[in-house]
């Protein structure tokens, strides 16, 4: 018995952490999306085929022109890839971030870390 509350009030703790790990959705323009993390200061933009990713430095600017992998993202919610160019990007606390494809997917991400 003692075992199950323990796991119930660690799951919750877990649950709670997470809510306050999450920061706001942010311009790309602030983030590296090679090494998919915020930095607050406007970065490298790079263009390819019309569109504008951004990078925080020169080896991440010819990855994103020779890489096309990394100018995509799997959405959390929807499990979809989706093109960081166009994408919904979501800031964590700890810097890293997150790619959506929309508005929806980013509220449903953000309600399923709260507790009811």
């Amino acid at each position: 018995m003692r075992s199950k509350i323990f796991s119930i009030v660690l799951m919750l703790l877990l649950i709670s952490g997470l809510s306050y790990a999450i920061d706001s959705l942010v311009k790309p323009e602030n983030v590296c999306m090679v090494n998919n993390r915020y930095l607050g200061v406007k970065q490298i933009p790079v263009e390819v085929d019309g569109k504008v990713y951004y990078g925080c430095c020169k080896m991440c600017v010819g990855r994103i022109k020779n890489n096309e992998s990394i100018r995509y993202a799997i959405d959390p919610v929807s499990g979809k890839k989706v093109d960081k160019a166009t994408a919904l990007i979501l800031a964590l606390k700890d810097g890293r971030v997150l790619y959506f494809e929309s508005r929806e997917n980013v509220e449903r991400f953000l309600k399923s870390f709260k507790i009811h």
